[in-house]
């Protein structure tokens, strides 16, 4: 949520809930909407906006207004596996089991295909700036994609893979997130490692060593921190490291 202030979470029912706390430091649970029983893959929240993934229907949409949450038109696009708000919440970036990175306004624009990207897109994440998306697929594999500037709309301005890495599908669970203001990249782990890249010149500039432990996720904590986790229940916070 804005600010830091609270999560949002989608269920298996199709509910989304905000969670936030009080000044009691305690949790409090509000139910937000209901979603639908079919199946949901995904969603995104910005602030008055809220969208969600379900693969075989399509994308629906609410907008806040006037107090309540209300539908709006939905994107009749099958098969998406990932959304994000993008614009301040004035369009959506999508991707597909079959590897199509998609850009459509809400509530009322037209979808529109940025790239093609041949395999499944599992997560997508964009830059401070929002002129950048980092697309991640099955295979250990992210894209660095232009979503801003006609000139660079869909074009793939870099490729992180890592060589000969046989590690199977389903333990490659670690997206692709900006770090250090989007200025790198930490994306794929390797044994007790997540890895560091330089943005543009896609190599690893270094890595996040947990020691004995199997490193298997990580997230932005801010613009300053790295917040990792492994097999073990490990949490770990690590300042940002060197872009160069």
């Amino acid at each position: 949520m804005t600010d830091d202030n609270g999560i949002i979470t989608l269920g298996q029912d199709g509910m989304i809930s905000k969670w936030t706390r009080n000044n009691q430091n305690h949790w409090q649970w509000a139910k937000l909407l209901d979603a639908g029983k079919e199946e949901s893959i995904s969603f995104t929240y910005n602030r008055d906006r809220l969208a969600v993934a379900f693969p075989r229907f399509g994308v629906r949409v609410w907008l806040w207004i006037k107090g309540t949450w209300q539908p709006q038109r939905s994107i009749l696009r099958q098969n998406v596996t990932c959304i994000k708000f993008v614009e301040d919440g004035e369009a959506l970036l999508g991707g597909t089991s079959d590897g199509v990175l998609w850009y459509c306004q809400v509530p009322n624009g037209t979808l529109r295909a940025y790239a093609f990207l041949k395999a499944k897109i599992r997560h997508l994440d964009v830059s401070p700036n929002g002129t950048q998306a980092l697309v991640s697929q099955v295979g250990a594999r992210a894209h660095l994609v232009g979503i801003q500037g006609m000139d660079r709309k869909g074009k793939i301005e870099q490729v992180y893979a890592m060589n000969g890495d046989s590690t199977s599908d389903a333990k490659q669970s670690t997206p692709a997130v900006f770090v250090n203001g989007g200025r790198s990249v930490v994306f794929h782990s390797r044994e007790s490692s997540c890895l560091v890249w330089n943005k543009m010149k896609g190599e690893v500039l270094s890595g996040l060593d947990h020691g004995d432990s199997e490193s298997i996720g990580f997230d932005r904590a801010s613009h300053s921190y790295i917040v990792t986790g492994t097999a073990q229940g490990l949490l770990s916070w690590w300042n940002s490291p060197p872009d160069q």
